[in-house]
This record gives structure tokens, C-alpha cells and sequence, in this order.
């Protein structure tokens, strides 16, 4: 099966785990803002990386850590409500449809985005097949890589130069905005499958080389993209001063970074036990068209 028709079954499973793990309550536009957001669409590479991550140093049972693969997508749909915002990137499209913000208005949206974090700590949680030392580790992965030293830092790094033109370490900004996320996102799978010190460090620096490879393949996405696959508008970063790599590099080089880190990914990652899928995950990172 080739790498796409794979990750798009995965997908599936996700989605289906999605929705058995979608919260409800009152006041009802909140939680129908989250829901929103959480079922339109995409890939989600996060929740599969953690997945496939633990069956890489031999996990089997998937099934008892999926919950905690669903959190890190209420996450990373978080982050996209925050991004479209119009005091973050302004998007009015997100996967082909109307930003959470344009249907249920700005202070819903950003209520949204709050909840769907904190109630992804609430299902990681109230696991109990993993021991609590483990879920531990897991909780700290996660907030590390998403907050403050994490995404959350990589964004204000990011709105300091588009506003600003005050912060210009682009490595950082990378690394803090996309990387660190995706790095523990393989780090968790690691932990949960029992990887040992060599397997844990080889998931984290293959999930470090990936996720520069993705961000840096957005950046050329956003320029030669086609609007209508990429479900959002393109050659946004040149509007809005981002500091992208092909802003400083140029196309063709910017592609050739993306594929060396690529590279130094799938050679983390040969001493693993069952390191295939992952390495042709790296693969279809630097080969999206959407």
C-alpha cells in the first residue's frame, strides 16, 4: 500500500477516534465551535506519528494509547483557531471552510481554542492502561513541545517579525512554531511503547528533522501551492512579511534543506525495530501537493 492510501486509512481511524472523544455541554455554541473545528478535515500527522512512532520499537496494541494520540490533535486543532484569528495570520479558510472564528465569531473561537487544550491534559488523564509515571512524561512532552519553549514561543517569535521585524532567527522560529511539536509527538510514541534510551533519542531527533522538513515544505506550499487543493489561500507569507526559508534561500535551495533534513530523519531511525512506515512518512512530507 502506498504511503498516501496508508495515511489516509490511518486518518480514518483517527477520525472515528475523534469523534468517540468529541465533548459536549453547555453553553452549546462552544462546544459546537469545537466540534467544528475538530471535524473538518485533515490529516492528522500528529496523532498517526504517535501511533506509528510506538509501533516502530514494537508496540501491538494501539488501541490503549489512541486516546492519548486524539488529545494531541485537540491540540494542534487549537493551535490552527488560534493561527486563523485576525490578530494571528487572519485566515477566513481552513481545510476548504469558513475559520471557526468567521462562523461562531472571534471570543467563541478563542474560547474554543482554550478548551480543546485543556481538555486534551483532561483525556490523557484519565488513562488507565499506561502507569502514571509514563502518562506523567507524556503530559510534560506535550506541554514542553507546545508551549511557551515549544509552538507557543515559535508563534510570538513568528508575530514579532512579521509586526515588528524584531525577532529574525528563522532556525527558531521553525524549530519552536512546527518541529518541537512533531518531535513530541514521536518522543510520546517512544515512551509509551517502552523504547529504550537509544530508540527514545532516535525518535526524537528523526521528529526534529521532520518537522523542520514539514515546515519548511509549507513555506514553498504557500508559494507555488494550488489554492483550491491547499483548502486556504497562498503566498500569504510574502503579504505579511513572514521569515520563511524561501524568502532567504530561494525555492530550489529551500527545497534541497527540506530534503537533506529528510535524509538525516530516515537515518535516525535505522535501528529501530520496525522503522518503514515512518521512514516513508518522512518521504511524503517533501512530496505533498496539498
Amino acid at each position: 500500500m502506498e504511503i498516501k492510501e496508508y495515511l489516509k486509512k490511518q486518518a480514518e481511524y483517527i477520525n472515528k477516534k475523534i469523534n468517540e472523544f468529541i465533548p459536549s455541554g453547555r453553553p452549546e455554541k462552544l462546544f459546537d465551535a469545537m466540534a467544528y473545528s475538530l471535524t473538518a478535515g485533515g490529516k492528522r500527522i500528529r496523532p498517526v506519528l504517535i501511533l506509528e512512532a510506538a509501533k516502530a520499537v514494537g508496540k501491538e496494541n494501539i488501541d490503549e494509547i489512541v486516546d492519548i494520540a486524539v488529545a494531541s490533535e485537540f491540540i494542534h486543532t487549537y493551535s490552527l483557531i488560534h493561527d486563523d484569528l485576525p490578530a494571528m495570520d487572519d485566515d477566513d479558510l481552513r481545510r476548504g471552510k469558513p475559520t471557526c472564528h468567521r462562523v461562531y465569531g472571534e471570543a467563541i473561537a478563542i474560547l474554543a481554542g482554550d478548551g480543546l487544550q485543556s481538555y486534551a491534559f483532561e483525556v490523557i488523564s484519565k488513562n488507565r492502561t499506561v502507569s502514571p509515571d509514563k502518562l506523567l512524561k507524556v503530559i510534560n512532552l506535550l506541554a514542553h513541545g507546545t508551549g511557551i519553549y515549544g509552538m507557543v514561543g515559535g508563534q510570538a517569535a513568528d508575530i514579532l517579525h512579521e509586526k515588528e521585524n524584531s525577532f529574525n532567527d528563522i532556525q527558531f522560529i521553525h524549530t519552536h512554531k512546527t518541529a518541537k511539536f512533531i518531535q513530541s509527538c514521536c518522543q510520546i510514541g517512544a515512551v509509551l511503547a517502552d523504547a529504550d534510551e537509544k530508540e527514545e533519542e532516535a525518535l526524537k531527533n528523526y521528529g526534529l528533522y521532520i518537522g523542520l522538513a514539514f515546515q519548511i515544505w509549507d513555506d514553498i506550499l504557500d508559494e507555488i501551492g494550488d489554492e483550491e487543493k491547499l483548502g486556504k489561500k497562498t503566498k500569504k507569507d510574502r503579504e505579511k512579511n513572514k521569515l520563511t526559508y524561501p524568502s532567504i534561500y530561494g525555492l530550489e535551495k529551500s527545497k534541497k534543506i527540506a530534503k537533506d533534513y529528510v535524509e538525516k530523519a530516515i537515518n535516525e531511525i535505522n535501528i529501530l525495530k520496525n522503522p518503514e512506515i515512518l521512514q516513508e512518512i518522512a518521504k511524503y512530507i517533501i512530496s505533498r501537493e496539498v
